[in-house]
């Protein structure tokens, strides 16, 4: 046998130049994550490029009989791919020389190569050298800290280092060097600490810790056998010294003075004395942290000292006040000042910015920041000059007083606390006013303007009308509690407008029936203003996603202001707590134009159980609500309506929630209202219905006809339901091409003749015929499966807005099968305004709801539209319903059809990217929509595609699983219906069940005979039922299955639910299998996920309990539908 080897060569020659480039690629970025020899086999892991979470089990294989390898992966592309081509190169990289040839034999002795000795801790000081310090002052200024050389040498045998030194780096390198032992690693660690950058030593116990080293020595005049020694601490004590014209300076004075002491500056501060060669600490009349800076103390003007000892206090502490005091000719001691300030709003064209003048007052003499003397010299003193040294006697008379009675009176001095007036200016800054730069006189316009000594006013200025209200209504009582004097100019603009900020309401009925106009009044100052302009105001200066979101609005304090602009600059803070409940009730405020002239607001008379219930809880006083009233507090307790008794000549019992649906019917009509009967399918809105008009016409309300508009596959199943269960009701079926023979029951509808209760039709003629009902008024209008009017922009859409009948009602088991416009679509057929425009639905709640999942709109809308639609699910009413069980079967592809699906899927990857970079996603739904349908089909069957090289390829895991299972349940006696959406697959199946001898019947758009097919399955003939999803999704009973079988996912969940209530509705006794058959890893799945996306959505509006989950219909899945099957 040929002998395991492989070499570099023959490992790139193998694979072409564009993998060893890819496979280079994926190698240098970490992607391959094991790699091992074993014998004649190369194995490893190899991560995909697209994302790290997948991998993909390579190998290479040697083969001596032809001296080549061969690459395998079970990546899509299988053999010589990239991963091979990325294992080779890490392979070569680990254990390989570029010309040598290895083996597992070689690479044992290699690792056996890398093993020696143990090596030793540290670096050995082959040298025998030491290091050597040396303080020197710092180069560039002598007055600061000292820094510290470091250089190396040898000891020599008589004792003393060797004279040539050596120079050394930083001590960061240092720490490493062979020279440094134990006390110079502590050395120099502690000096990188205490330094960012540099080598100054700026404490004396970094100075006590070199000298111990005994290698320590000075700069300038040292000796190698005599080390710097640490010596007894001195005394020393801070004194100030007159300079003269008055001027002082701080000085550090030893009690043992000597010319070869050296002060060094260092915490605390340090000595050497030359003369001695010893360094120590110095003790002084302070002992502070703040000594080293005192060492650089500047000379000072006199007039000064006060505010510089204030200030060091300030920064210093306590601790300054053991420090000497100078001795001045007048008194250290601050005068705090009283504050005043000024505000004006001088510029009328702009009354957005304001200012405030800032001055003190030292014993009623005014200065303020600009004015630079630090002292006040009182012009209204006249008291004789006292002496500091001169005392009091026993009878309170100053010595030497009579010998001073001739002199002049003494000048007396304030010194300015510049301290306290800087913190006035800081605490300004703080509330957002700007210090305005020092004015400068360029013109004069009178004489007082040319005089030099005269100090400019010191102005801050405050820009926004926000910032000015937020001061005048909260901070300016707290300045004013300080005791600082506040005044304003005659025509300064804002006014703080007292209010508290409780509302009342008045209702307005108005002559449209359906709207009524809602006013909101606030007391201001004392007289009534309208509230809701002023609620306008507030919108905008709260963030929106306060107004939306539960989590953010509790960041919000319930006693915030929100400050609202009024007229000639008044403006009136209103507390959140009490403006928060009206704003995201009257959401209509956030459209343009919300309000009438008169300031009110105009609601639908639908949402006034919202209106009136948020009103009680605010425990606002509302007026003109009596009428209003009756019907809210109907619309809020509208399932205790009136029980209504079931009408005589209905051939049915009806179920609890069938009657309740019936009076919920009933007082819709009571109150004039539409609404949707929502219920699952099976569960009986066609008896609800049947009943209800029953009761109508033995009240004798029904004089005119009942149009019924229903999908054709049910307009007949709707005459069976009323032959069956209210023969009283009479009907007129108009359909098919003989359908105007039957018109005359339009025409006699004015004058009675011909007269019949419910004319039915279908979507299919309504646009047809539309003409001859436009003519007509109808009691009721009943839209069956209503979701057919869905899409607005339609014909069929438009066509129902033009129809005219006293009542309306839409049924349907899915409201919404894809997003929320579809409830606008149908609440604007049967309410018209109920939920305003369909833009402005749009932004108040679809938007919102849709894309940024706010949870307060989803409420909102919930409790909008709860009273006017009612849905049962079979889960919770039809009890009586057997179980249904739904089956995920996964099945993956293989082989030919794997492979078609995956170049597919490359190719349309590939021309969809070209096409959105050119038209955009928006413009590219066609060919998007396209692309998909091709990998579904795939998925199905090849068959399915047009194309060549489909047609060859004979293998579907779908129809082989099928086929495979569908015998078994026959023989176990189960009736079943097959469900796909492709005709053409479905003729796939029929062939095979042909093949099979298994009977059939099928159901499809082409089907003519609908009654008579449905009806050979009903009876048992047959144990399968092909049916089309369109076609026979909706208005078909089938319980004699109770087996459906969905060949393939559609995006729509609700139309599968429909589909799978063919059999599990009302009248099934068996157990129901619902079986969704897809194909792992594909487009399938993520349909699924849409899927349930939608359904989420769906159930968060029409249930009790909303959800917490942010949905969206919006997200770019495009990239996810197109992902590879591995």
């Amino acid at each position: 046998m040929a002998k395991n080897t492989f070499t570099p060569e023959l490992l790139e020659k193998h694979f072409t130049k564009n993998e060893w480039k890819k496979g280079a690629r994926i190698f240098q970025a970490n992607g391959v994550k094991t790699c091992a020899l074993d014998g004649e086999v190369i194995r490893g892991v190899v991560f995909s490029e697209r994302s790290r979470e997948s991998s993909y089990l390579t190998r290479l294989v040697f083969d001596g009989k032809y001296s080549d390898i061969a690459s395998y992966c079970d990546c899509y592309v299988g053999r010589d791919c990239k991963h091979g081509s990325a294992l080779a190169q890490c392979f070569i990289h680990e254990h390989f020389d570029r010309n040598s040839i290895a083996t597992s034999e070689k690479v044992i002795d290699k690792w056996l190569d890398r093993f020696q000795a143990q090596p030793s801790r540290y670096q050995p000081n082959i040298q025998q050298k030491s290091l050597l310090y040396f303080l020197k002052p710092n180069p560039y200024n002598e007055d600061d800290y000292f820094t510290l050389g470091i250089k190396s040498a040898r000891p020599k045998i008589s004792g003393g280092w060797n004279s040539a030194i050596g120079s050394e780096s930083s001590a960061g390198s240092l720490i490493n060097s062979a020279y440094a032992n134990d006390d110079d690693v502590a050395v120099l660690t502690e000096l990188m600490r205490t330094n960012q950058y540099g080598d100054t030593v700026k404490y004396y116990d970094l100075f006590e810790r070199i000298i111990k080293t005994n290698r320590c020595f000075w700069h300038s005049t040292y000796d190698l056998t005599d080390p710097v020694t640490l010596s007894e601490p001195l005394e020393a004590e801070w004194q100030w010294f007159a300079l003269g014209n008055s001027l002082h300076t701080l000085k550090l004075v030893l009690m043992q003075p000597s010319e070869s002491i050296r002060i060094i500056k260092a915490q605390p501060l340090c000595f050497y004395d030359e003369e001695r060669n010893c360094f120590g600490q110095i003790k002084t009349n302070t002992q502070c942290d703040f000594e080293a800076g005192l060492l650089n103390s500047p000379i000072f003007e006199e007039d000064k000292l006060p505010w510089i000892m204030s200030k060091l206090t300030m920064s210093l502490g306590d601790a300054v006040k053991r420090l000497p005091k100078p001795k001045t000719k007048y008194s250290q001691e601050l005068t705090q000042p009283d504050v005043h300030l000024h505000f004006t709003t001088p510029v009328a064209s702009n009354r957005q910015t304001g200012y405030v003048q800032v001055s003190f007052s030292y014993q009623d003499n005014f200065v303020n920041p600009h004015d630079e003397n630090v002292t006040i010299t009182p012009s209204n003193v006249t008291e004789h000059s006292i002496d500091s040294d001169a005392e009091i006697d026993a009878d309170g008379i100053i010595e030497g007083e009579g010998e001073r009675e001739n002199e002049s009176p003494r000048e007396i001095k304030i010194y300015r606390d510049l301290a306290f007036e800087q913190t006035v200016i800081d605490k300004l800054s703080t509330l957002k006013f700007n210090t305005q730069p020092k004015p400068k006189l360029y013109t004069y316009t009178s004489q007082n303007d040319l005089n030099k000594s005269k100090t400019p006013k010191f102005a801050m200025l405050m820009q926004g009308s926000f910032h000015w209200q937020h001061f005048l209504h909260q901070e300016l009582s707290v300045l004013k509690n300080l005791g600082w004097h506040i005044s304003f100019a005659d025509d300064f603009y804002y006014k703080a407008l007292s209010t508290d900020s409780v509302f009342d309401a008045e209702v307005i009925e108005t002559d449209d029936h359906d709207f009524f106009s809602l006013g909101l009044n606030l007391t201001i100052d004392g007289k009534k203003m309208p509230a809701f302009p002023i609620l306008l105001s507030a919108i905008e200066q709260l963030p929106r996603s306060a107004l939306l979101d539960r989590e953010k609005e509790q960041l919000i304090s319930p006693d915030s202001p929100i400050y609202v602009d009024l007229d000639n600059g008044g403006f009136v803070a209103l507390r959140y707590q009490s403006v928060q409940p009206i704003l995201k009730q009257f959401i209509e405020l956030f459209m343009p134009n919300a309000l009438n002239h008169d300031g009110t607001i105009e609601l639908s008379r639908f949402q006034s159980h919202q209106t009136l219930s948020m009103l009680d809880d605010q425990g606002m006083i509302a007026k003109g609500t009596s009428k209003l009233r009756v019907l809210a507090e109907k619309l809020k307790n509208f399932q205790q309506v009136t029980t209504i008794d079931v009408p005589k000549g209905l051939n049915a019992t009806l179920r609890t929630y069938q009657h309740q649906g019936l009076n919920w019917l009933q007082f819709l009509r009571e109150y004039q209202l539409g609404g949707i009967l929502a219920d699952d399918m099976g569960l009986g809105k066609t008896i609800q219905t049947l009943a209800h008009l029953l009761i109508e016409k033995q009240q004798g309300r029904l004089t005119k006809p009942v149009l019924i508009v229903a999908p054709t596959s049910v307009i007949f199943n709707w005459a069976n339901e009323i032959d069956k269960f209210t023969p009283q009701l009479s009907y007129q079926v108009l359909h098919g091409s003989k359908r105007h023979e039957n018109f005359g029951c339009l025409d006699g509808i004015e004058n009675g003749e011909d007269q019949v209760d419910i004319i039915i039709t279908s979507y299919a003629l309504i646009t047809k015929d539309l003409l001859h009902y436009n003519d007509q008024k109808f009691y009721y209008l009943v839209l069956d499966e209503a979701h057919y009017i869905k899409n607005t922009k339609t014909k069929l859409y438009q066509a129902f807005l033009t129809l005219k009948a006293q009542h309306k009602l839409c049924l349907t088991g899915t409201p919404m099968e894809n997003h929320l416009g579809e409830f606008w679509a149908q609440f604007n057929f049967l309410l018209p305004g109920f939920l305003g425009g369909q833009r402005q639905f749009t932004k108040l709640f679809r938007t919102p709801i849709e894309k940024h999942g706010e949870l307060e709109r989803k409420q909102l809308l919930n409790q909008r539209i709860k009273p006017f639609i009612l849905r049962r699910t079979k889960d919770k009413i039809a009890t009586e319903l057997p179980p249904k069980t739904e089956i995920i079967q996964t099945l993956r592809i293989e082989g030919k059809q794997a492979e078609l699906y995956e170049s597919v899927r490359l190719a349309m990857d590939s021309r969809l990217k070209d096409i959105i970079a050119d038209k955009g996603l928006k413009r590219s739904q066609i060919e998007v929509l396209d692309a998909l349908l091709k990998l579904r089909q795939v998925c199905n069957h090849p068959k399915l595609l047009s194309l060549d090289g489909a047609k060859k390829v004979n293998q579907s895991a779908k129809l082989d699983y099928l086929m495979e299972t569908l015998p078994e349940q026959i023989d176990e006696g189960r009736k079943i219906l097959i469900f796909s959406q492709f005709t053409s697959m479905l003729s796939l199946i029929e062939d095979e069940l042909i093949g099979a001898g298994i009977g059939y019947v099928k159901l499809t758009g082409s089907t003519t005979k609908r009654q008579e097919v449905v009806d050979k399955f009903q009876r048992g003939e047959v144990p399968v039922f092909l049916i089309s999803l369109r076609a026979g999704g909706v208005g078909l009973n089938l319980t004699a299955a109770d087996t459906v079988i969905h060949f393939d996912p559609w995006w729509n969940p609700a139309v599968e639910n429909q589909a799978t209530d063919r059999a599990y509705r009302i009248g099934q006794n068996k157990p129901v299998f619902v079986y969704k058959l897809i194909i792992e890893n594909s487009i399938e799945e993520k349909i699924q996920k849409i899927q349930q996306n939608k359904a989420e959505l769906a159930k968060a509006l029409l249930s009790e309990e909303v959800s917490d989950n942010k949905l969206s219909l919006t997200d770019d899945i495009l990239d996810s539908l197109l992902t590879p099957l591995s």
